[in-house]
């Protein structure tokens, strides 16, 4: 009798967490370990030529509006500051504005074709062009200010892990 209520014990205790395990990645109740801040893009979508010099990734604020409005002006300034907090690791970082018009601070190009999904977005983008990640702008400062944190602490995650490949 004490072999067949050890073996229970044994099973029950070896199988009862697998079976939970189980129940939290199948009913989608475990989150996974992400810890970016900004929307990963899922489709591909190559935003700028390739970079030159020391540069690994870009900060683009995508726009075809004519004249910057509040949001185009408080996603200037969150770029401005995300470069300002880079310190040393400013050389890496190019600040960019694709469509709208040329800003003085701001590297420009015009705006490619098929990027609608990206307007009126902040976009990561690295050296090939590629863009990786996306953030709201809005025309509320507070509200940039935490979105300025949230590209930062990716910005300062890639330029950790990068090789410049």
């Amino acid at each position: 009798m004490a072999k067949k209520k050890f073996l229970l014990l044994f099973l029950l205790c070896s199988l009862l967490p697998l079976a939970f395990a189980q129940a939290f990645l199948s009913l989608g109740w475990f989150g996974g370990a992400t810890t970016n801040k900004g929307q990963w893009l899922t489709e591909e979508i190559v935003l700028l030529p390739k970079a030159e010099g020391d540069v690994h990734w870009r900060l683009v604020y995508v726009s075809d509006n004519a004249n910057c409005d509040a949001a185009c002006q408080n996603a200037h300034y969150a770029m401005q500051q995300v470069y300002t907090a880079l310190g040393r690791k400013q050389q890496h970082v190019e600040l960019w504005q694709s469509g709208g018009v040329q800003p003085e601070h701001l590297l420009w190009q015009t705006s490619p074709v098929g990027v609608d999904a990206l307007q009126h977005k902040l976009v990561l983008v690295d050296l090939n062009g590629l863009a990786l990640m996306t953030y709201a702008v809005s025309a509320d400062k507070a509200q940039m200010v935490q979105t300025g944190k949230a590209m930062l602490t990716d910005l300062n995650k890639l330029l950790k892990y990068d090789r410049g490949l």
